[in-house]
């Protein structure tokens, strides 16, 4: 059984559990579960893209445990899903969104990893490779992508161009 804590739209815990999955559960409009998503970018200006065992593709990430904070998600979840090791201190923390009920942390990472080094966790993703913007956009265009991936991955875009001074 795992259990999440519910987030309010400011991304503060309001002490509510629930378990992850009931579909009994009753959120109120300001209340949320919480996830952690990086999205991370080679030298070549490509994004490391895994295709998941449903079939759908997305940036690596998963949900905040209970008392669990957003950037030790994102260190285990790199770790299991991709089998590699990440420091924190080399990761871009770009805060939470709210696009709908989850409430997203984003983060960006800047690194060259091997794609062979790499180790999927095969019961959730089933490939992974790096793809250039224009490929991720065709996956968005295509509705291959899950959504709210899809959406971080603009928000990546515009902290790019303003990291850029576009």
């Amino acid at each position: 059984m795992e259990l999440l804590d519910v987030y309010d739209d400011n991304a503060k815990r309001t002490g509510r559990i629930v378990v992850r999955g009931n579909k009994d559960e009753v959120f109120a409009p300001n209340e949320h579960i919480a996830v952690s998503i990086i999205f991370i970018e080679n030298s070549e200006g490509k994004f490391l893209i895994q295709k998941t065992v449903k079939g759908e593709y997305s940036s690596t990430g998963g949900h905040i445990d209970h008392d669990e904070e957003p950037d030790d998600v994102i260190i285990r979840e790199v770790k299991e899903e991709l089998g590699i090791d990440i420091n924190i201190n080399e990761v871009v923390k770009l805060g939470y969104r709210l696009f709908d009920f989850p409430l997203r942390f984003l983060y960006y990472l800047k690194k060259d990893i091997d794609i062979k080094e790499i180790k999927i966790q095969e019961s959730e993703v089933s490939s992974v490779e790096y793809m250039s913007v224009s490929d991720i956009n065709n996956l968005i265009e295509n509705n291959l992508m899950n959504k709210g991936h899809a959406m971080l991955f603009k928000e990546i875009l515009k902290y790019k161009g303003e990291e850029n001074g576009k």
